[in-house]
C-alpha cells in the first residue's frame, strides 16, 4: 500500500499480545466493545463478520446520548494478519451512498507482540483533514492503548 500524505492518515502501535489475540478483539463482540472507542464513548452494538464481503457494523453512544451508526463492509480478512474495511460498501459488496474512508489494518508479529499498523485512506484531502481534525491520532491512539491493555489480559 502506498501512503499518500494528501489523502491518507496512519498510526502504528506495538500491542503486547500475539496477533491471534488482537484478532479476537476484533472478532468477539464483547471484546470489541471494550476497546474500539475512546472512553467515555461506548459501543452499544457490534456486528463484525470478519470475512471478505462481511458486515462491519457498530453503534457508538456519545456521552450526551447521541448514537452514531457505522455500517460498512470488510473487503479483506486474512486471519490474524490483515483487515481491510470501508464504509463505502455495505455487506456483500453492495455500494453505500457515501464513502468516508477505507482502512487497511495489518498485524505483524514483533518482539513477542503485534505491530498494529492502520493506514486510513480518504477520497479527498478535505476528508482526510476533517478526519484529522476530529482527533484521528488522539482517538485511534487512545483506542490502541485500550486494545493493548485488554489484549494483555487474554
Amino acid at each position: 500500500m502506498t501512503f499518500n500524505p494528501e489523502t491518507d492518515l496512519q498510526i502504528e502501535r506495538l500491542i503486547r499480545a500475539a496477533p491471534d489475540t488482537v484478532w479476537r478483539c476484533w472478532e468477539e463482540p464483547e471484546l470489541f466493545r471494550q476497546w474500539f472507542v475512546p472512553k467515555p464513548v461506548e459501543v452499544t452494538e457490534v456486528d463484525n463478520d470478519l470475512r471478505a464481503g462481511g458486515r462491519a457494523f457498530n453503534v457508538m453512544k456519545l456521552p450526551d446520548g447521541t448514537l452514531m451508526e457505522n455500517d460498512g463492509c470488510f473487503l479483506l480478512a486474512d486471519k490474524a494478519r490483515r483487515l481491510v474495511f470501508t464504509d463505502g460498501m455495505l455487506p456483500g459488496f453492495r455500494p453505500a451512498p457515501d464513502c468516508f474512508m477505507v482502512a487497511d489494518v495489518t498485524l505483524t508479529p514483533q518482539d513477542g507482540g503485534t505491530l498494529y499498523h492502520a493506514h486510513v485512506m480518504h477520497r479527498t484531502a478535505e476528508q482526510r483533514e476533517s478526519h484529522e481534525k476530529m482527533g484521528f491520532l488522539d482517538g485511534w491512539g487512545t483506542t490502541l492503548g485500550q486494545l493493548d491493555a485488554l489484549a494483555q489480559t487474554l
